[in-house]
């Protein structure tokens, strides 16, 4: 081959070479999510409790909590109703006024939560993440609540393409707290450390940018003082040195982190499993909960976050409803009380 051919070759190549590396750098995403009502399971209107001095909102990642309906034979009915009897209980000792959920399947999945509960939730929301039917999300968000939301937002990255589409979306309720005083809460399940980091990186982090954007816009658009939180399973410790560098979060830096400077032992919220050295992962707080808006003034403000370590099974083999074993994650919750006057 004549030298000045080589070149030419060579420079096709060179040109491919930093296209497909730019390609495989390009984690962004392209698309309007989709803004809809999360489906209603059940409005027991009537049921509902009003608001009182204080408001305690749980978070629980209930691990692939599905209804057992042909979901293959590794996951029976006695199982799924063996979790969702464990997962409840600790519910019951948390006593919310409202818990968001992450892991539910469908609408049969959280009604087989809620029947288990000594005393049931009048309200049950459940979303429907994903692109339509042949699209479905198994790892749905739902909330039961026992006060009556004032608005519910399902936040869904369905209709989105490219590599940086988060896989999973958000929920959003507000809550009338009286005195021209708004609660609104978003409930979120980012992107797992599982892949790619840079890739896992760029998706928490554009999730948590459509949230922020749409807190803001929140705020500005109401009349009524915003107390904002956001709980739920992030995938990333911020205190761990396995995450230092990582820029996930960077979205939620002008909000207060709850757990920010917690002992590691106090906020553990993902606990080590055994029995799989690729699977065994140092103990984390990956269920965090962070404030916004006027969560941390007068008259409402948030309190300490509390997590109940219990309902994990120490051995990977341990599948949910087997042995007690009801979740990877513990629940959280975090308190908002209303000042005395």
């Amino acid at each position: 081959m004549k030298k000045a051919a080589l070149i030419l070759v060579l420079g096709a190549f060179a040109v491919a070479a930093s296209s497909a590396q730019k390609k495989t750098n390009d984690f962004s995403y392209s698309g309007e999510i989709r803004r809809d009502h999360p489906f209603e399971v059940w409005n027991k209107k009537k049921e509902a409790a009003s608001v009182g001095e204080r408001i305690r909102v749980a978070f629980y990642n209930i691990e692939n909590f599905t209804d057992a309906d042909n979901d293959g034979p590794a996951r029976t009915l006695d199982d799924a109703q063996a979790q969702a009897k464990n997962a409840a209980s600790l519910v019951q000792e948390i006593n919310p006024d409202v818990v968001m959920l992450a892991e539910i399947e469908n609408e049969h999945s959280l009604k087989m939560l809620n029947d288990a509960l000594e005393k049931p939730f009048p309200f049950g929301w459940v979303t429907r993440l994903g692109d339509g039917e042949s699209n479905a999300e198994r790892l749905n968000l739902a909330i039961l609540s026992r006060i009556e939301p004032k608005e519910l937002v399902e936040l869904d990255f369905g209709p989105t393409t490219g590599a940086g589409r988060p896989p999973r979306g958000l929920l959003r309720a507000t809550f009338d707290l009286g005195g021209d005083h708004l609660l609104t809460v978003y409930g979120v399940h980012l992107k797992s450390n599982f892949g790619y980091t840079p890739r896992n990186m760029n998706k928490r982090k554009h999730a948590l940018d459509e949230l922020v954007a749409d807190a803001k816009a929140l705020q500005k658009d109401s009349t009524a003082t915003q107390e904002l939180l956001v709980i739920g399973d992030f995938n990333v410790d911020p205190e761990s040195k396995e995450f230092e560098g990582d820029w996930s979060l960077s979205p939620l830096r002008s909000w207060a982190d709850l757990w920010n400077g917690a002992p590691l032992h106090e906020r553990t919220t993902i606990p080590t499993r055994y029995g799989d050295p690729a699977l065994e992962f140092p103990p984390a707080c990956f269920d965090r909960v962070y404030a916004a808006g006027d969560a941390t003034n007068y008259p409402w403000r948030v309190g300490a976050p509390g997590v109940l370590q219990r309902g994990v099974s120490e051995r990977i083999s341990d599948l949910p409803g087997q042995n007690g074993h009801a979740s990877d994650h513990y629940p959280v919750w975090i308190d908002l009380t209303r000042d005395a006057e």
